[in-house]
């Protein structure tokens, strides 16, 4: 009856039912996942938001219905402008609308690779890929990210070996989800060579690239999107990002793509992605309307979010920098925390993350759901765990005090 694509295992969670359960019962659930904006007291996203609707009240245009299959002039000029001031070059017709970064993937999969092919994606990072690739009929081989000398760096070897068995694509996540890593300049070029010699297209999801952190986030590349001097000699490549996470406005359901690399291939890549978004033309036109106002209104929303996460991560140290077994590994960008946890036995993942449930009523991610592995770089066991920094700092103190009472009670499956 179904399709092969469409046979997911459809039984329930049994620890989203217990968070349920938890919460129907009226017992205290402290949430370490949450990461929308709009449930976690953002406020400049919505004094935005508030401005844009005021203004399409009165904007006549939005009495007319004009489609243009790569999205409102106006808008992607906007867009255009945005990674302009990144660095990149770029033009509004070189930017395609959709309705999220993941209806972007969707498009990418199917103007890049036929069904049975292999696109290459990082791990850890998005548990979705698999799903978004599975979904066009397009496998997904993960390359390494690996934990050294302090920072996450791209495993090019190990790259090299998984790009020579054959792949359409090539993906990064800049800074990364949930390392909050970010490639250096050296990386870029690397993996930029890669693709071009093996005529890889690239694509770089850059949802987070407005939030970064640290001495060492400012020496890196703001994107992946070639200057106008790196154009001609680049790989195809393609930059995702949205509203979601640049506005704090997930609810807008707007994205983009942003396209750039050797004119001859751009325009190709252009004019067949323009028929795929001219199919579904998902993006509704007051949305459009609005987004110019909403990303001139950025840098309050990007302030405000940036001072949100960095409250919560000094929350969040200010705790677990009292236990010796817990590590919160450095971040260069993102809203997520990476917890590493030391123990003789380590700690058990999903032992861990269920007693504190059970006890604390803390949510937390175990660090396998990113495939994050449970080794450190001297080879040690260890587990770790994935919190959101956009919580309030206050749920941050509380929730790492449950982690910390489970760290020293020695308690099911934690170290002691």
């Amino acid at each position: 009856m179904f399709a092969r694509r469409a046979g997911w295992d459809l039984t329930a969670n049994a620890y989203s039912e217990r968070v349920a359960a938890r919460r129907r019962t009226g017992l205290p659930v402290v949430d370490l996942t949450e990461s929308n904006p709009t449930r976690c007291g953002i406020r400049a996203s919505g004094a935005a938001l508030a401005r844009a609707l005021e203004a399409l009240a009165g904007n006549v245009d939005c009495l007319r219905y004009e489609p243009d299959p790569r999205g409102a002039i106006a808008a992607r000029e906007a867009i255009a402008r945005y990674h302009v001031e990144q660095g990149a070059r770029l033009d509004a017709a070189s930017v395609v609308l959709t309705s999220g970064t993941s209806e972007g993937y969707a498009h990418l999969f199917r103007l890049l690779a036929d069904p049975g092919e292999r696109v290459l994606v990082p791990e850890p990072s998005y548990p979705l890929f698999d799903l978004l690739a599975g979904l066009e009929s397009v496998e997904v081989a993960p390359y390494p990210l690996r934990w050294r000398a302090g920072r996450w760096r791209i495993d090019l070897e190990a790259l090299e070996s998984a790009a020579a068995s054959g792949a359409r694509a090539l993906l990064v996540v800049h800074p990364n989800n949930p390392t909050g890593s970010l490639a250096s300049a050296e990386e870029i070029s690397a993996v930029r060579a890669l693709c071009r010699d093996r005529g890889l297209a690239l694509v770089s999801d850059e949802v987070f690239a407005a939030f970064r952190n640290g001495s060492r986030a400012g020496l890196a590349p703001t994107t992946w999107l070639p200057s106008a001097e790196e154009a001609e000699s680049a790989p195809l490549g393609f930059v995702l990002s949205g509203a979601s996470k640049l506005l704090a406005l997930p609810q807008l359901k707007a994205a983009w793509v942003a396209v750039g690399g050797p004119e001859r291939l751009r325009d190709e890549a252009l004019a067949r992605l323009e028929v795929i978004a001219d199919s579904f033309l998902s993006v509704s036109g007051l949305v459009q309307h609005a987004l110019p106002g909403l990303l001139a209104d950025r840098a309050a929303i990007v302030a405000e979010v940036s001072e949100r996460v960095a409250a919560s991560e000094a929350a969040l140290a200010n705790v677990l920098g009292q236990s010796p077994h817990a590590e919160i590994l450095p971040r260069e960008g993102g809203w997520s925390a990476i917890v590493r946890l030391r123990g003789e036995p380590p700690p058990d993942e999903d032992a861990l993350v269920e007693a504190l449930l059970d006890g604390p009523g803390v949510v937390v991610h175990p660090g396998w759901l990113f495939d994050l592995a449970p080794i450190d770089d001297d080879g040690h066991s260890v587990a770790h765990l994935v919190i959101s920094l956009l919580a309030p700092p206050r749920e941050i103190e509380r929730g790492a005090g449950g982690i910390l009472a489970m760290l020293t009670g020695g308690n099911s499956g934690t170290c002691a």
